[in-house]
């Protein structure tokens, strides 16, 4: 005959106490996505009835509690979990004196501008280069042609320059349809530096990207010629030197590598 044997009582209970604390965890973490979910919820409702333009990108949880971050192409917004509430403005950290906002901007235009495709622009490039800058244009601005004049001390500084069209005159002005020339030519950078050279150049058309530069400008806050896109997003507006570039280029590699350094100690 087959001796039953009965389990210890007190393992079934003990089983319970140690699966009751991940039970809860679960039970919270899912009351938390579930909140957070109505929360995004009320802001996407709110941010809806004041927005006049644009779609929203993203709304994510921002480093204050009750605070979501919403990007509207590339702006960003705050606005309160209940969706009442709405600041336009930076946030800092006070502690680190740290910007919070100007960084996911940055970033935020620097996919926009890459999303246009290299094959739609202008390039100058050496052979070897350390650094890339994006240029809004107009072939008629002063200060532009300026900046093109020192193309080569550009490149020979390790800087390749891609330029995007911006002609200030607006879609259809004599500016507009010497940009798309420029764009259709068999030799865009012969093209170009003829055209800063305020040479005439065969008048041309074909399926150009110039309107779509134009208006990825105005959504990138440009209003003036040369604006100078860095790679992080960052915009310079207005001339620069080729020397003053290389260094605020260079400077600002020597900060990330000294940020990066700082976070892997």
């Amino acid at each position: 005959m087959k001796r039953l044997t009965k389990g210890n009582p007190l393992s079934g209970i003990m089983k319970a106490v140690i699966m009751l604390p991940a039970l809860l965890m679960v039970s919270t973490l899912n009351a938390e996505v579930t909140q957070q979910d109505a929360d995004m919820q009320n802001v996407r409702n709110g941010m809806n009835k004041v927005l006049k333009s644009g779609e929203i990108t993203s709304i994510t949880p921002s480093a204050v509690d009750g605070l979501y971050e919403v990007m509207v192409g590339p702006q960003l917004y705050y606005v309160t979990a209940d969706g009442k509430h709405l600041l336009n403005g930076k946030l800092f950290n006070i502690e680190k004196r740290e910007d919070l906002t100007t960084p996911k901007i940055s970033k935020a235009k620097a996919v926009y501008i890459e999303s246009i495709g290299e094959d739609n622009m202008v390039i100058f490039a050496p052979k070897e280069y350390k650094h890339t800058i994006t240029v809004f244009t107009d072939i008629d601005c002063g200060y532009c042609r300026k900046l093109h004049e020192e193309m080569k001390d550009y490149n020979d500084l390790g800087i390749r320059v891609r330029y995007m069209m911006y002609p200030r005159a607006g879609i259809g002005s004599e500016s507009f349809q010497k940009a798309v020339s420029v764009l259709c030519a068999d030799d865009r950078n012969e093209a170009m530096t003829l055209s800063k050279a305020g040479e005439e150049i065969p008048l041309k058309n074909c399926e150009n990207p110039v309107r779509d530069h134009f208006q990825l400008g105005q959504l990138l806050g440009v209003n003036g010629t040369p604006a100078i896109f860095l790679q992080n997003g960052d915009m310079l507006p207005g001339y620069v030197p080729a020397q003053k570039m290389s260094s605020i280029l260079n400077q600002m590699d020597m900060e990330l590598a000294s940020r990066n350094g700082a976070k892997s100690q």
